[in-house]
């Protein structure tokens, strides 16, 4: 129950608890001290300032008056609109900057298109896709304007995929002696690329360009020393070119085990070349290996027609059947099949039921024999994986791909 305000404290309470305010109630003893001592340490400070302002003052009457101040210099004052014409702050000439003008004067202009070439009249600028959000904005910072990259835009559309722009993406554009775009070039990949051309009409058109790759077969060998993959790259070789050995003479020979220092290897391949300079190798045409375990081995690519082949025997017999041991053409192998693997990131022991191979985007992966496919598409940790069902109750799944082919 609460207590009215003529209640008496009861026995033993704290002696400085009082109900607020307590106006009305004199001071303790010890409070009133407390009091007294801070007023007096005011009132001497006080007094010790009077004192020193005194003793300057004098000291300065004796030596016949405090210096006068000299008159300060001030600039002339400003002058501004006439009273009630606005009632905006005047702030002098040259003070006159806006806030958004100040902004705008703070962002970096935008930097000019670098002249690259002159043809006759006509001018070239060369830019790159760059770290722009969009199709658009790499035009726009390549120096286009915004209706030139909206007349660009409607000429590719259906001959450009603006989802697949990359940075490392080149732009290439003429302008004639008048500054009217007359060509431009948009270029993915060094084999093709798509242009747009301005007609008689003034109207833009869009077409894409395949540019020639020659392609001459050549013979490449050399002899093992550490390993096949050193032996095939110190031949000018991509080490890819591993994975076609693996892959042919599957079941045959294991070269992670059986190769020997001084077996010999010999490949026939496509040397590609764009504009006479080396571009890439190309399809391998028949390979040879012989090796003091393996024996003499070859293999001869044949293709019933364009893109549908497979390797061939001396005999004339197809080589591969059965079960492939590797499903691509790998760099390297970058984790084995090990049952007591050690997580790099769990920190335990966490079996690893496969092989993981390192290849380059791209390239295709096969089955590793007949089957139905059970799964195809993203799943987990697996990324794009795509699992087969094989005869005999056996499945092999193929994980971490980059895309699935359909059909």
């Amino acid at each position: 129950m609460a207590k009215g305000p003529d209640d008496q404290p009861s026995e033993g309470a704290d002696p400085l608890a009082r109900p607020l305010p307590s106006v009305d109630i004199p001071l303790l003893r010890g409070q009133v001290r407390a009091e007294r001592a801070k007023r007096n340490a005011v009132l001497g400070l006080l007094a010790f300032a009077g004192l020193a302002l005194l003793a300057w003052w004098a000291v300065g009457a004796l030596r016949g008056g405090p210096d006068e101040p000299e008159a300060l210099a001030l600039p002339p004052p400003v002058e501004g609109p006439e009273e009630g014409e606005d009632d905006e702050v005047y702030l002098g000439d040259g003070l006159e900057a806006t806030a958004e003008e100040e902004v705008r004067a703070a962002e970096p202009p935008p930097p000019e298109p670098e002249v690259q070439e002159v043809e006759g009249d006509r001018r070239r600028f060369e830019a790159t896709f760059g770290r722009a959000i969009g199709f658009r904005p790499a035009l726009r910072a390549a120096g286009l304007s915004e209706e030139e990259c909206v007349s660009i835009e409607q000429a590719l559309t259906g001959t450009l995929d603006f989802r697949r722009c990359h940075p490392s993406d080149t732009i290439v554009y003429e302008r004639d002696a008048s500054d009217v775009l007359q060509r431009l070039r948009y270029q993915q990949e060094q084999t093709s690329y798509v242009e747009v051309v301005r007609g008689e009409n003034g109207a833009l058109s869009a077409s894409r360009v395949t540019r020639p790759v020659e392609s001459t077969p050549v013979v490449r060998g050399g002899r093992v020393r550490s390993s096949l993959g050193d032996a095939v790259e110190s031949a000018g070789l991509g080490r890819t070119l591993v994975g076609v050995f693996v892959e042919v003479f599957d079941g045959k020979v294991n070269f992670a085990t059986q190769a020997r220092a001084g077996d010999q290897f010999r490949v026939v391949v496509d040397e590609e070349k764009l504009d006479g300079a080396f571009l890439r190798w190309g399809q391998v045409r028949a390979i040879e290996y012989v090796g003091e375990r393996a024996g003499t081995l070859r293999a001869f690519w044949f293709e019933e027609r364009p893109g549908r082949g497979d390797w061939y025997g001396d005999d004339g017999r197809q080589i591969r059947g059965g079960w492939l041991r590797v499903p691509c053409r790998y760099d390297r192998m970058s984790s084995p099949f090990n049952p007591r693997r050690m997580h790099p990131i769990l920190r335990r022991i966490v079996p690893h039921n496969g092989v993981d191979f390192a290849a380059s985007t791209g390239t295709p992966v096969w089955a590793a024999a007949d089957g139905t496919i059970t799964w195809d598409g993203p799943k987990g940790p697996n990324g794009n994986l795509v699992s087969i069902r094989h005869a005999d109750g056996y499945e092999s799944h193929y994980a971490h791909l980059h895309r699935i082919q359909r059909g």
